[in-house]
């Protein structure tokens, strides 16, 4: 039969399909096989004949596509195959059914398994046309586990995207979002357009963190009902289990529990390392994580994420516990495995589309692993990157089942499946060899024992088996009966089990019952934990006098917990799902209220009914008896409270009026009031016992006293809803019975504290986690020593003990909000610096934006030339063809390049700890866009010239091997870190891709592998790059405020501390994440955070960071131990400690002068005892950084001065001088002396500096900011202009001010004096009035003025003099130039006149003599500057790009000129001028505040 077509071969094609794709068949009638080939490449072997369309196949794969035709051989032994486009022959070994046992042994065998394994797959039979007799029966547990999904709308990882979208949200509209389901117009008693109780916010309310903290002291409950293999012994004999987002170590002797909190969702799997000593655990989460971590310490030793979505569904360590292999919930169900301690990923495959509900490593293999699941086994081997596998054929020893659990054999290839039919499967190999019923129900769970294997099943049975597998040794039954005498009891006998695992005398069980059991060997049983069952938790009630609680839940039972005990001590099932309940005043009574709308009283002592009622079809949402016990409040979904009286057993009245279902019901402390919260968020308010509605008003109701505030809704209770609340829901609160505190649950698994009453927006608070996701309910105990908390979905009840001090006695930390209205606000005083650090933007500084406002009119590059016609015309650059004529020196220096000499600047103005002695005596700091090493010696600098924008950090590594390696980090849209070589200034790498507006804060870890980056974004992003590899370890979120510093400790490669706006946080990289915590600071303490500028180190574990009001905090392990007061006297801006000796420095601002002896100080290593230094004339300062070695300081200043004080005598050197913040425009080299120049900037001050001795020789401090500068020609004076309009001529010997002239109201852009003709000199100023002023100057320095230029049409940029004295070149705003007659202040359009000036110097960046120094790239940045040199022969330009250029000829009259460009400048260059003698040119930054002096090379 080779034919595609006939009833006999329907069964090849699929259903309901109308493909016509199989090309070719044949068949072995011997063995009632055929054998097709498809256009998709596939060989398949169905049943023959095969009436039925869509019958069950073996696929086998290898031709590309188009398998054009298929033929057995004459013995069949063999398939052939063809393959059309890919012009392949197959030929494979044909094994009939029953033959695969007997296939052969070695390389025959491997053979086999290498086409069945590699490249079959069986058809699954959900979609073939088998008989039904072939199909197991379906458990009902093992059905609802299948189909059970995970998926949440929203996870708790969302919040911080839910926070930016809104604060987005709240800057668009300019005022803050409102929260969702607001109720538009004034409903029954509530505050009009407010939504959520949000009612009137008070502008006096002080928004305050509640003193108050909890600790969590015990959770009931243990996740069995979907979960298998996930409880186990530890080295040390605790258990180890999970429940909600809780990892647990129980010690059964103290009844005592230890927590995992780091995990933000439902926790699914657990699995314990080989030296049971460590524990890893998988989560449910849009990108879940799986933690690795220390069962004794708790504490995080990796994190793995990015590779599975909506969860983790399965882990297991290899046998030698380096490895770690988990499955993921998505729809391929991925297999990874990894090597947990480094967090890195090793292979990755597609499991299978149907639910695995486990996966274990082979022990005899390091790269072997088993899955089960949904109708499959696979045995995986990996490969490279991936991994192979091989399908367990089921053949005709059992029909195909679903496997539930697995173990290895004692010896390599045996394996041994729990199914889903109560047998065990053994597989030898890929292969069934033989099965053995082991329980009545499926068998959810296998283990290992020495001498043998354990089973448990739904049966209840706990089996010992021999190690065969065949023959039962022992059975223990899970019965009440076999209790030990005080055990807690079981809810049920014979519940399912679902882990199973032997210690040293005992056997450790989970049932599907939420128990943790534990068994004798003997036979007796006791029962350690217990907790819900499967179905949600609502209902909580504590006593009125005594430390117990009652909870109800959709598992259909009532249960009493001993808050004391941590027991459970009765339990009532319902037979009815239950969602409320509420304890009678006197506690003698327990109302609860039932899914279905009916509601039961019963006695609180036996649980017997008293009594039951019917009158409502849906969910009794909460239930509560008034304060004398007479009446019985119940709220239900039908938009209804009934009021019931509780001794006649009669309904007495309805409160009606609600418009949505009812979620919260409060008595009045008198019994006569009601208030309600419903869905719809109304608060209402009716009168008892008939349930009449009143109307009172917000500010009426805040008069009323209340028996219990369980409502989330209400004036009082408005700061409880967070930003993000228009996707979440407060599900429920409780406030203290002192009223100082209220706490709530979320839907976001978070349970917070929050001062009461609260009613600013978004209040602070504390939150805890440990619940998953939704937090039904919390209540307070009678006493409020404890609080306890319900988890809907994760089952759990948590008990948390209350201090309403602060003080803690466990390892749960308070996580303290950041989201307030009063963030503003700061603790430890004002500081102006500080002040100006935090709200610095980087994003207004990006690359190349013009620099100049106001700026108009057509480029020159872009304009078109007219032709000449007449002889007068506007003597503008467009249109000018003739050629000025400039005066040059005698002595021709053909200037043909440029190198870097010096750069006079440090930036200290907006930076941290960014001046470092190196390893062999060098100091590094940066300035603009360059990475300066400087050799005290010789007193020369080196360069790093490779960034493009302002450097505005830096680290140098102290690892041993990599003394030699710096980091730096820039701002820009792309901010990039260079790591490089400071002895060869080469690059070692380029990172990017992490920060979009700049790196703020740079360090290497101990060893120098790692680097740690903090960019200045909005959520200042914390970065762990491996560097020489080039790419991130590990990232996250660290601060919406400003983070300013970010250090390792020295001794850690792990560890590393932040500091900032209100902030300390000690991090830890495990793996490949970040684990961030804030720094506690205990109540005892009675300290509040300060913001945080500095940071540095001591032995064990202490770290010290200084604040803004200049105290320093000691830190132990992340909890403040103690505080050194008035370390300065104004904020700490810098700490180092030095490796040497362990000495630490401090350094700030000093606020007073008797403070100003100890602006630096040495203290001893517990920073108990100090020696101060005093900065002597460089007082006040402001330091920004500090390093210590060999008996010397290193000093940095937001002045830009780098200082060195010895520590012997306390001596001080200026190492280098530069400009402060502000822009610097003002540059005019000395026409007389070579060495000298003049430069004044946005910071008040005029400088004098010698490039020869690379000093500062004279300053003077004004009172303006300072925008252009120029000598006399005869050099004896310096005229500055300033931003007000007035100008100031200072001597040159001493800059002493000997006259001051204001006749304008603008900044002053040019200033230059005219040559020196006749003993005299005149000086012109350029304003942004649109005016040139000329002035004459007596010998007595009398200043006059004695014209003006006209029809200026914008603000003057440049100015040059004809040698003559009697023509100006002004260049202006909307790039004209103009020729104007100084006598007569008229513009000159005579080309005749005009092509006759000569020009004494030249500084113009128009006309078309200068035209080609305009680039392409020039229409969104500017030409700033030029300047041609004294020969002649050259000219220099700065631009807004950042550089400096070099044109070796003048004129340039053609456009887009060649040039050399030289960079340093991070961008807006806005002066350069040659030195008399043309041996250097000097450049100033705009931004950068920084001078460069350049070697001019000939």
């Amino acid at each position: 039969w080779t034919g595609v077509l006939g009833t006999e071969v329907l069964g090849i094609w699929l259903k309901y399909s109308q493909l016509n794709d199989v090309n070719a068949t044949d068949t072995s009638f011997e063995h009632n096989t055929i054998a097709t080939g498809n256009d998709f490449g596939l060989v398949k072997l169905f049943r023959f004949p095969s009436v039925k369309k869509g019958a069950n196949f073996k696929k086998y794969v290898g031709h590309s596509a188009h398998v054009t035709n298929v033929r057995f051989t004459a013995d069949k032994h063999h398939l052939v195959t063809l393959g059309g486009g890919d012009h392949a022959i197959f030929q494979w070994r044909f094994i009939p059914d029953g033959q695969e046992a007997q296939a052969g042994a070695g390389e025959e065998e491997e053979v086999e398994t290498a086409v069945v394994g590699g490249a079959t797959v069986v058809s699954d039979s959900e979609v073939s046309d088998s008989e039904i007799s072939d199909v197991s029966p379906v458990d009902s547990d093992v059905e609802g586990q299948q189909e059970k999904s995970y998926d949440r709308a929203v996870y708790r990882e969302d919040i911080q995207l839910l926070k930016e979208k809104l604060r987005s949200k709240e800057q668009e509209v300019g005022v803050e979002g409102k929260k969702a389901g607001l109720v538009e117009g004034k409903k029954a008693g509530q505050v009009e357009g407010k939504k959520a109780g949000q009612g009137e916010e008070s502008t006096s309310f002080k928004d305050e963190v509640p003193p108050n903290s909890l600790s969590l002291q015990f959770v009931h409950g243990y996740r069995g009902y979907d979960c298998r293999n996930n409880l186990y012994y530890t080295k040390n004999g605790e258990i180890v289990y999970h429940i909600a987002a809780v990892g647990i170590v129980y010690n059964k002797i103290s009844h005592k529990q230890r927590f995992y909190l780091l995990h933000t969702d439902d926790i699914l799997c657990l699995a314990i390392h080989p030296s049971q000593d460590c524990v890893a655990t998988g989560q449910i989460g849009r990108d879940p994580s799986i933690h690795i971590w220390d069962a004794n310490s708790m504490q995080t030793l990796s994190i793995l994420k990015g590779e599975h979505s909506r969860g983790v569904c399965a882990v297991d360590f290899s046998a030698d516990g380096k490895k770690l292999a988990s499955v993921g919930l998505d729809d391929d169900h991925s297999i990874v495995m990894w090597n947990w301690s480094k967090g890195e990923k090793l292979a990755t495959t597609r499991g299978h589309k149907d639910k695995i509900f486990m996966i274990k490593w082979d022990p005899h293999s390091q790269d072997q692993l088993v899955t089960v699941g949904v109708k499959h086994i696979k045995f995986w081997t990996q490969a490279g990157g991936g991994f192979t596998s091989k399908r367990g054929i089921f053949g005709k020893v059992e029909k195909i089942d679903t496997m539930l659990c697995v173990v290895f054999g004692t010896t390599g290839g045996v394996v041994f499946s729990g199914g889903a039919d109560g047998k065990v499967y053994q597989w030898s190999k890929s292969a069934l060899a033989t099965t053995v019923d082991a329980h009545k129900g499926p068998v959810y769970v296998l283990g290992s024992i020495e001498k043998g294997y354990l089973s448990g099943g739904k049966d209840g049975l706990v089996v010992l088996w021999d190690e065969q597998f065949k023959n039962r040794l022992k059975s223990y039954q899970i019965v009440s009966s076999g209790l030990v005498e005080g055990s807690i009891k079981l809810f049920a006998d014979l519940p399912p089990i679902k882990s199973v695992v032997l210690g040293e005398t005992h056997f450790l069980v989970g049932t599907k019952n939420s128990e943790v059991v534990e068994i004798d060997k003997n036979g007796p049983i006791r029962v350690l934990i217990q907790g819900h069952m499967e179905g949600e938790v609502w209902g909580l009630a504590t006593h009125p006098d005594k430390h117990i609680c009652a909870t109800v839940s959709d598992d259909k039972t009532l249960r009493i917990w001993d808050l004391k005990t941590h027991k459970m001590v009765a339990v009532r099932e319902l037979g009815k799902e239950g969602r409320s309940v509420g304890y009678s005043p006197v506690g003698n009574i327990l109302a609860v209220g039932m899914l279905d709308g009916s509601f039961s009283v019963l006695d609180s002592d036996t649980l017997k009914e008293l009594a039951t009622f019917h009158h409502r079809k849906a969910e009794i949402s909460d239930i509560k008896f008034s304060p004398n016990g007479k009446y019985l409040a119940v709220a239900s979904h039908n938009d209804l409270v009934d009021l019931y009286n509780i001794l006649t057993q009669k309904r007495v009245g309805i409160c009606k009026g609600a418009s949505s279902y009812i979620t919260h019901v409060d008595w009045e402390e008198n019994g006569k009031l009601l208030q309600i919260n419903t869905g719809d968020r109304e608060v209402l308010y009716f009168e008892a016992p008939r349930g009449k509605q009143q109307y009172i008003t917000s500010k009426d109701a805040e008069h009323l006293s209340w028996s219990r505030w369980t409502c989330v809704l209400g004036g009082s209770c408005v700061g409880i809803w967070p930003a993000y609340s228009d996707v979440t829901d407060i599900n429920a609160a409780c406030l203290s019975r002192d009223s100082q505190v209220i706490a709530t649950g979320d839907d976001f698994g978070f349970v917070k504290l929050l001062k009461y009453p609260s009613k600013g927006k978004h209040a602070k608070y504390k939150q805890y986690v440990g619940h998953s996701a939704h937090v039904t309910n919390v209540r307070f105990t009678h006493d409020d020593t404890t609080l306890v908390s319900t988890g809907g979905g994760d089952l759990s009840v948590m008990v948390w003990s209350h201090s309403k001090d602060g003080t803690q006695k466990s390892d749960t930390l308070d996580y303290i909000s950041d989201d307030s209205n009063t963030d503003s606000e700061e603790e430890g005083g004002y500081d102006s610096d500080v002040e100006r650090d935090k709200q610095r933007d980087y994003t207004i500084k990006t690359y190349s934006n013009p620099i100049r406002d106001g700026i108009g009119g057509t480029k020159p590059h872009l304009q078109e030339a007219k032709p000449v016609s007449g002889e007068k015309k506007p003597a503008v650059s467009r249109n000018t063809t003739t050629t000025s004529i400039v005066a040059c020196s005698q002595t021709s220096v053909g200037v043909k390049d440029l190198a870097l000499e010096y750069i006079f600047g440090y930036r200290g103005f907006d930076t941290h700890q960014n001046l470092l002695y190196t390893a062999d005596g060098s100091i590094i700091w940066h300035a603009a866009g360059a990475g300066i090493v400087f050799d005290p010696l010789t007193k020369k600098q080196s360069f790093y010239l490779e960034h493009n924008d302002d450097i505005i950090c830096l680290a140098v590594c102290s690892g041993p091997t990599l003394s030699h390696v710096v980091a730096t980090g820039q701002i820009g849209k792309s901010a990039i870190i260079h790591v490089w070589d400071y002895h060869t200034k080469e690059t070692l790498s380029i990172l990017h891709g992490a920060h979009p507006v700049g790196v703020g804060a740079l360090d290497f870890s101990s060893s120098g592998k790692f680097l740690l980056s903090v960019g200045v974004d909005q959520k200042h992003s914390i970065v762990v790059w491996r560097w020489a590899e080039g790419y991130k370890v590990a990232q996250a979120t660290g601060s919406r405020h400003v983070i300013f510093v970010a250090k390792f400790r020295p001794e850690s490669e792990t560890k590393f501390v932040t500091c900032g706006f209100k902030h300390v946080k000690f991090w830890t990289l495990a793996g490949m994440q970040l684990i961030g915590r804030r720094g506690v600071i205990p109540k005892s303490m009675q300290a509040d955070l300060h913001t945080m500028l500095s940071v540095s180190f001591a032995s064990d574990d202490i770290t010290f960071t200084g604040s803004v009001s200049g105290d320093v905090f000691v830190w132990k392990g992340g909890i403040l131990s103690r505080i050194v007061p008035c370390a300065h006297s104004g904020p700490v801006f810098s700490m180092y400690t030095c490796s040497e000796d362990g000495l630490v420095v401090t350094a700030g601002k000093e606020r007073n002068k008797e403070s100003y002896s100890g602006a630096v100080k040495v203290w001893d290593t517990g920073m108990t005892r100090f020696k101060g230094y005093s900065l002597g004339v460089f007082s006040p300062a402001c330091v920004r950084s500090v390093c210590r070695t060999k008996g010397k300081v290193l000093i940095g200043t937001e002045k830009g001065e780098v200082l060195e004080v010895d520590e012997k005598d306390g001596s001080i050197q200026a190492l280098i001088r530069g400009h402060m913040e502000g822009e610097l425009w003002g540059l005019a080299t000395s026409p007389t002396d070579d060495q000298v120049f003049v430069s004044a900037s946005d910071d008040c001050t005029v400088r004098l500096w010698d490039i020869a001795s690379k000093t500062l020789l004279r300053l003077q401090k004004l009172d303006q900011s300072i925008r252009s500068a120029d000598f006399s020609p005869d050099g004896s004076l310096v005229a500055v202009g300033m931003t007000n309009g007035e100008f100031v001529l200072l001597l040159t010997k001493d800059f002493s001010i000997v006259a001051k002239k204001r006749d304008r109201s603008k900044t002053i852009q040019a200033i230059r004096f005219s040559p020196l003709l006749e003993g005299k000199f005149s000086l012109a100023v350029g304003s942004d009035d649109a005016a040139v002023d000329i002035y004459s100057i007596s010998p007595t320095y009398a200043v006059m003025r004695i014209g003006y230029c006209r029809d200026i049409p914008s603000f003057v940029t440049h100015m040059d003099w004809s040698t003559d004295g009697k023509y100006i070149q002004v260049s202006t705003g909307v790039y004209e130039k103009l020729i104007c007659d100084v006598s007569s202040g008229k513009v000159v359009v005579d080309t005749s006149v005009i092509s006759r000036i000569v020009w004494s110097s030249w500084t113009s960046v128009l006309g078309n003599e200068i035209i080609g120094i305009w680039p392409h790239n020039a229409d969104k940045a500017d030409i700033n500057t030029a300047h041609l040199c004294n020969s002649g022969t050259a000219v220099a330009t700065g631009d807004d790009f950042g550089t400096v250029k070099l044109f070796s000829h003048f004129p340039i009259p053609d456009k887009y000129e060649e040039s050399r460009s030289y960079y340093g400048h991070s961008a807006h260059v806005t002066n350069v001028k040659f030195t008399h003698d043309d041996q250097h040119l000097i450049s100033a930054g705009g931004d950068d505040s920084c001078i460069f002096v350049w070697k001019c090379l000939v």
